[in-house]
């Protein structure tokens, strides 16, 4: 049986694939941090609702497809993790694209607090906690 906190990551995950942003962010504390510091070189740190839809409208109008594909979940005492992949095609040319893509979500008194975007999955497994 599924945690509470697996539960709300999934549904939010459903919602931003099907582009609900508003029921996605919903999940989520109004100081939402999204980290993409290790995900993207040029990435940042969004805070609060507002800064992670304007990011999120941005990145999906670059694309004619893009959804996160989860393939494993993990939970930790205060974090639920993530490991899967970015599927797509580019706007424009189309050109499909598919790589990792894993989320670690971190809960504070059972709420979605926090959001670190991975490309290297050892190093979510490792700042979860669940590494080896």
């Amino acid at each position: 049986m599924a945690s509470d906190q697996l539960r709300v990551v999934q549904e939010g995950l459903a919602a931003f694939n099907r582009r609900e942003f508003d029921e996605a962010l919903g999940k989520f504390s109004p100081e939402l941090e999204w980290d993409t510091t290790r995900l993207l070189p040029d990435g940042r740190v969004y805070s609060g609702r507002e800064a992670v839809r304007a990011y999120w409208a941005d990145v999906v109008e670059r694309w004619d497809e893009l959804r996160i594909e989860a393939d494993r979940w993990l939970e930790g005492a205060d974090c639920v993790l993530m490991l899967g992949r970015l599927v797509g095609r580019g706007a424009g040319a189309g050109v499909p694209v598919e790589g990792p893509w894993h989320q670690l979500w971190w809960f504070r008194s059972a709420v979605l607090v926090r959001c670190d975007n991975y490309c290297d999955e050892a190093a979510a497994l490792r700042d979860a906690g669940l590494a080896g």
